[in-house]
């Protein structure tokens, strides 16, 4: 039952970045893509020199457009189960240990 479940998911969760994918225009899916690898070689190559100042501003700017490259949304349901568990696992530490 679990694998079935974690097949549902992760099928959901593809769907949902090809829909995401879609609604933004490839062209600029393209551009965010090449500026976040161009910016990962100078985020590496200041690492390299250890020139840390300049390396985590570079840092954030890749993340920014590798999230605009690679955009997926949330499934719908998808944030009530994590609250659910996010419950869940609250309750289970709050139990006494076993023993």
């Amino acid at each position: 039952m679990d694998s079935r479940r974690r097949a549902t998911t992760q099928d959901t969760v593809a769907g949902a970045a090809e829909t995401a994918m879609a609604s933004l225009p490839a062209r600029q899916r393209d551009t965010a893509e090449y500026i976040s690898e161009m910016i990962l070689e100078l985020r590496n190559l200041a690492r390299v020199q250890q020139l840390y100042t300049v390396m985590v501003p570079l840092e954030y700017a890749y993340y920014e457009a590798f999230s605009v490259a690679n955009r997926v949304e949330v499934p719908d349901g998808e944030v009530e189960r994590i609250k659910e568990l996010s419950k869940t696992s609250q309750k289970l530490e709050q139990l006494p240990p076993a023993g």
